[in-house]
């Protein structure tokens, strides 16, 4: 596919075309493949690091007895979340706002401030957009497959719904590129390394505690805290780059040294086929339109108010 110039295809189609809906479906079409191109060599990386964490795995996992078919299970939801989240951000990536011009280039050290300044308006915009995900029924439809892996390692961080892509692009990733604007292909690269690491490495199955760091840095400790199955683990640890977030905003749980819980939701089997995974959302959205009932991993009690439930004072 390299080499082939889809834009200028695309122009010359809706040229022949004429104006009118044929020549916005023909140049969407031309946009998505270009985006699916990027997308591929960007993962190909990706990939590349979800090997090595994986190797690592084996070898010191918090969690045993981790087979290949969950693994297997997470890369067939990434082909669905890349090829049809890209047909769904298209629109938004042709007509959405534009971030200001390209700054002119900046030095290393910059470069670094910068990338790390993107990174901490992401992860802000992204705990409120993550705490409303487990508080209303209507987000948490799309976000319940990512949590529902009773096998948490570094395939789960690309297990995700394609739906998450748009809304994530709208409401996540378009305001810090507002706010930030476009400093060049070397900040670009930055933030996108940055995500990629962090997400994959903060899902790893690893038996690995950050000390102090943790609450500087995502690791895996922290981040399993929150795919947690135990009622006292529930809406906690909703950063996803700095967990300060959460000792700021009263959702942190600082875990104990040996605390690697199991994960997974009770709505949804991790081993869920494709097809009820497809179509649980489309089912569920209007049932939380219609004011159904709050989703199962979502709860306003704190750990100690979870307790206090279980075991009243007498």
């Amino acid at each position: 596919m390299d080499g082939i110039d889809f834009e200028g295809i695309a122009a010359g189609l809706a040229s022949w075309i004429g104006s009118g809906p044929a020549t916005v479906v023909v140049s969407g079409l031309a946009t998505w493949v270009a985006l699916l191109r990027t997308a591929t060599s960007t993962l190909a990386v990706a990939l590349a690091a979800v090997a090595l964490c994986t190797a690592i795995e084996l070898f010191a996992p918090a969690e045993r007895g981790q087979g290949a078919r969950g693994r297997i299970r997470n890369l067939g939801h990434l082909v669905v979340f890349q090829v049809l989240g890209l047909a769904a951000v298209t629109p938004w990536i042709r007509y959405g706002p534009a971030p200001s011009p390209a700054a002119p280039a900046v030095g290393p050290v910059e470069a670094g401030i910068l990338v790390m300044a993107h990174l901490l308006a992401i992860d802000f915009v992204y705990y409120w957009y993550h705490r409303a995900q487990h508080r209303f029924p209507v987000l948490w439809a799309i976000h319940e497959l990512h949590h529902a892996d009773a096998e948490l390692n570094a395939t789960s961080s690309f297990r995700t719904y394609w739906l998450e892509l748009p809304v994530q692009a709208v409401l996540v990733v378009s305001p810090a590129m507002l706010l930030l604007g476009d400093r060049g292909s070397v900040h670009a690269l930055g933030v996108l390394v940055g995500s990629y690491a962090f997400l994959i490495f903060s899902h790893c199955n690893f038996r690995l505690a950050l000390g102090p760091l943790s609450l500087l840095l995502c690791g895996p400790q922290v981040h399993r805290i929150h795919h947690s199955r135990l009622p006292e683990h529930r809406d906690r640890n909703f950063a996803q780059y700095f967990p300060f977030l959460d000792r700021l905003f009263g959702t942190w749980y600082a875990p104990s040294p040996a605390e690697f819980p199991p994960t997974g939701v009770d709505g949804l089997a991790s081993d869920a086929s494709f097809a009820q995974v497809w179509m649980r959302p489309f089912r569920s959205v209007p049932e939380g339109l219609a004011g159904g009932e709050a989703p199962a991993r979502s709860s306003s009690r704190t750990p100690r108010e979870s307790r206090a439930r279980r075991h009243p004072r007498r």
